[in-house]
This record gives structure tokens, sequence and C-alpha cells, in this order.
């Protein structure tokens, strides 16, 4: 893997010494550094170390040079910030989602196309080995025919967390645990289906004081051949605490995965339940898979760094990045669909290209 020099932009973020810790582990060296907030602290991120700080993201460019700029800056932002980096041929890697709808990344799609520098978006989950097994398992046909999915994201309560910061400001976000958090597993199931998400039938609250973004959202969908799943997520536990999962029935199997267990963490172990219902598995029909995890700095531990690795490989030419904005425009376009059905108390269309 090529050393490659990193502009960071957007330290105001709560996954900038994450990432910051990950490219400590890897081939890169962070020269420079950009937080457009005045007020904004750049000696609270101690992963950072001592490198310029600039106000914005055109004198990093152009004073540092660096290879690839890391993005963390609000939704609202992130497309300018995108099509500044592929004026000056800089590849980009970008917290997810990319934009705030589907319309904001669009007009960036062609623009990246022709660009000789390569845009990813981060969505690590999918590197996450259990994730790998699914996919593997749907490829491989265990499932069967498809015929439910049932996720669930919940969180530690808004009370604990930081609420005046932008990922809460519906201006600067458009939206709040969905598109936060429950976007996640949306994503994941985008890789895993064989099959796309065709409709989302949405309800969504905004029940905190202060906050004008929803803190709790309940998602059905249907996919093109009628399979039904469905998506809870909310900030309902107490501090530091999670709720999570990710099962898929089908008619010759199902797999039931807790991602994150009770507290957030890339060490310990996760297990994945499989049940056969094809008679494949005649002797032992119901399977446990466990995957335990090396401490390994940064975010998403070893396979997040593994994600960021592919993402390097795919700036040297080795294939397409993990994500692509394509990929995400595919996600944004299912949140549009939430949102819009949330207002309007319909089933809608997800739009397609």
């Amino acid at each position: 893997m090529t050393d490659r020099t990193v502009g960071y932009v957007g330290l105001d973020h709560h996954h900038a010494d994450p990432y910051l810790r990950t490219l400590g582990e890897l081939p890169a060296r962070v020269t420079g550094a950009c937080e457009p907030n005045p007020a904004f602290d750049p000696s609270s991120v101690p992963s950072l170390g001592d490198v310029p700080i600039y106000d914005d993201l055109e004198s990093l460019l152009a004073t540092s040079t660096p290879d690839v700029v890391f993005l963390t800056v609000p939704n609202r932002d992130t497309p300018a910030a995108i099509e500044r980096a592929l004026d000056a041929g800089v590849d980009v890697y970008t917290e997810k989602p990319a934009a705030r709808t589907a319309a904001e990344l669009e007009t960036l799609i062609e623009r990246a196309e022709e660009s000789n520098a390569t845009v990813g978006v981060s969505y690590p989950w999918q590197s996450h080995p259990i994730a790998r097994e699914l996919a593997s398992l749907v490829e491989d046909g265990f499932f069967g025919e498809l015929r439910a999915f049932d996720v669930r994201f919940i969180a530690s309560q808004l009370a604990y967390r930081e609420t005046s910061h932008f990922v809460f400001d519906e201006a600067a976000s458009r939206g709040g645990i969905l598109q936060w958090l429950g976007i996640h597993w949306i994503q994941l199931l985008t890789r895993l289906l064989a099959e796309p998400i065709s409709r989302v039938n949405a309800s969504m609250v905004a029940g905190t004081d202060g906050v004008d973004v929803e803190d709790g959202a309940t998602l059905q969908f249907e996919t093109s051949t009628g399979a039904l799943g469905t998506l809870q997520c909310g900030y309902y536990l107490s501090e530091a605490l999670y709720d999570t999962k990710l099962d898929i029935y089908g008619t010759a199997g199902r797999s039931s995965w807790d991602p994150m267990g009770r507290e957030f963490g890339f060490d310990g172990t996760t297990t994945l339940e499989l049940d056969d219902a094809s008679g494949e598995w005649a002797s032992t029909p119901h399977r446990t898979i466990t995957h335990e995890y090396d401490p390994t700095p940064g975010y998403g531990g070893a396979w997040g760094r593994e994600f960021v690795e592919s993402f390097f490989d795919a700036c040297d030419g080795d294939g397409d990045p993990p994500v692509t904005l394509a990929d995400a425009l595919v996600v944004l376009r299912i949140l549009d669909a939430a949102y819009e059905s949330a207002e309007t108390g319909r089933w809608v269309d997800v739009e397609t290209a």
C-alpha cells in the first residue's frame, strides 16, 4: 500500500479522533487539518498531533497539498467539500451519508466519474467478519427465498448526548436517529439482500425538547420480490447502552446477529446464530459462529481499518472503493422515501436510476 499524506477536514465530530487513530495504524500521515467552527478547540482531539490547522478546505488543499482528504463535516456541507477536493484532484474519504438527500448527491456522481480522484463513503460495518459471513450465505443460497428481515438500532437517550452538535440540527443533517445511526443497517441491508428495497412506510417522533430531528423511528420495507422488513431505531436507553440486531428469514434458513452488544466497542465477542430449514445441515441444523475481537485502535477496530485499507487500495487503482457515491445514493433514496412517508402517512416508492 502506498504511503500517503492526509488532510483531515471536520475536527468537531464524534468520529474525528477514532478515524485519526485508524489512520495511525496505516501508512498514512496527517499533514494538515481544517475546522471551520472557530469556537472548536482542535487540542481536544488527542490523536491529531501537531499539524497546521486551517479555517477552510481551500487553504488546506493549497498549502498542505494532501493526497487524500478525510471529511467529517455536516451533511449539508459534504457535497461541496467533495467537489472542491475533486477540483484539486484529491481523493476523498467521507463520513456517511455524504449528503442530506439523494438530489444533493446525484449532481456529484457524474463529476466524480469524470475525475481521476477516488471517492469512498464510510459504511464500514459491511467489512465486519460476521457481515461478510452473511454475505457469503446469501450468495450461496443458504436463505432460499427471502421472506423477511428485522433490524434494530436502539441507543442511549439524548439526555446523555450533546444535542447542540450539528448532528442533531435539521438544517445541517436533515434527520436524526435514522439518518445518523439507523442508516448503518439500511446500508448493510442494501449489501446483504439479493433484491432491492422498493418501497417504505415510516413513522417518526421528535420527543426531546429543543431537538428538531427525530429521536425515534419505525420503518417497514418491501423488496422488489415482496419480502417484508422492519427497522426500529431510537434514543431510548441509559447512558452508553445499545440494543441492536439484524435478523434475516428465508424459506431455507434464518440468521440472528447482535452486531454491537450491550455496550459499544470493538473488542470482545459477537455471535451469529443460524438455523437451516432445507435439510442440508440435517445433523446440526442449528449452528453458532462466534467472532472474537482483538483490541485495535480506531473506528471499527480491525475491520474498520480493513475498510479504509480497501479504500486506499482503490486510490492506488486496485478496483473500486468498498462503498462508492453510487452506493451511497441508493441508501439516500431509501431515506428520502422514509422521510416522505413519515410526512404523508403513506407507503412511498424508492426512486430507482
